[in-house]
Formats: structure tokens, sequence, C-alpha cells
């Protein structure tokens, strides 16, 4: 990946995307582009202390999964752990079931912008209570519901909640 990132656009084949276009890492690691579902490219690879290597993925419509399994094929013991956001489709979604890489199980957005995750439910429990005036909220339902009330109410801001959906592979 790293030789990949300094090579000149678009790399290896032709495409929209540049040198960090997903279709040259199958490319590179001896596979068909034609016959992986690859759509998007990645930044902010690194290499970390403890040996593990991170980086994003840019694409539509959620997780890539035949790159993942792709990956994971070609580095037998290789674990590639995601998590993907998809407003426009409101799909959030995570294979991290220990929360070890990604430990954010809620997402709240505001339609100021802002946008907060939450690693806990007492934690999003106790926000969404201090945005509503709501007492004793213990669910995420009774959370959306709190904020739907509110929004309704208050029409200068709209808020929306998710929570990740932990996939099986």
């Amino acid at each position: 990946m790293s030789e990949l990132e300094e090579m000149k656009a678009p790399g290896l084949h032709e495409n929209g995307f540049g040198s960090t276009w997903l279709g040259n890492l199958i490319i590179k690691l001896g596979g068909n582009w034609k016959q992986v579902y690859y759509r998007g490219s990645w930044d902010n690879l690194l290499l970390h202390e403890d040996g593990t290597v991170s980086f994003s993925v840019e694409s539509a419509w959620g997780e890539l999964y035949d790159v993942r399994k792709f990956i994971e094929e070609h580095f037998p013991g290789v674990r590639l752990y995601f998590q993907c956001e998809e407003s426009g489709m409101s799909i959030y979604q995570t294979n991290d079931d220990t929360g070890q890489y990604f430990p954010e199980k809620y997402y709240l957005w505001v339609e100021n912008g802002t946008t907060e995750y939450y690693t806990s439910l007492e934690a999003l429990t106790k926000e969404v209570q201090n945005i509503t005036g709501s007492k004793n909220l213990k669910t995420l339902d009774s959370c959306k519901k709190a904020l739907e009330t509110y929004s309704r109410s208050n029409s200068d801001l709209y808020y929306t909640l998710e929570d990740f959906e932990l996939l099986d592979d």
C-alpha cells in the first residue's frame, strides 16, 4: 500500500481515484480487479508500534466485503476490522465485536453539522436527557423517541441517532 501511495496517479491501472484506488491494491496483490467489488480508495495508512496497520476507505454504500475477504485470504492470519457509515442510506455497521478497534456504538448527528459518537448507552442517554430535558431514558429506542419529540417542538435543530449494527463474517 505504501508503494502504491508513492506512485504517480493513476497507479497500476487507469481509474478515477488515483494511485490509492482499491483496484490497484487488488492488482498489486495478484488479483483480478474485474472480479472483486472494489469501488473506492484508501488514505491515512499507518503502521502502529504494536504491529497493527490502520487505514481509512472512502467508498459508497457500506463495507467493501469483497475487498476485505480478498485481503484476508491473501494474508492468512490477518483480520480486518471495520466501521462504516453511510448516512444517506442509514448504514452504520462494524465487525469489531469487542470494541477494541472501534469502540463507538452510537452515532448522534445534529442538523448544524455536529457529530458525536458514544461508546455506551449510559453516556448517550445522559446526553439525550441534557438535550431534550427528558428523564429516565434507559434504551436506545427511548432516546430516539425523545429526540424525535424534541425536534418536532424545536424546529431549529433536527437530530439523527443511529447504532452501529454488529455484522458477522
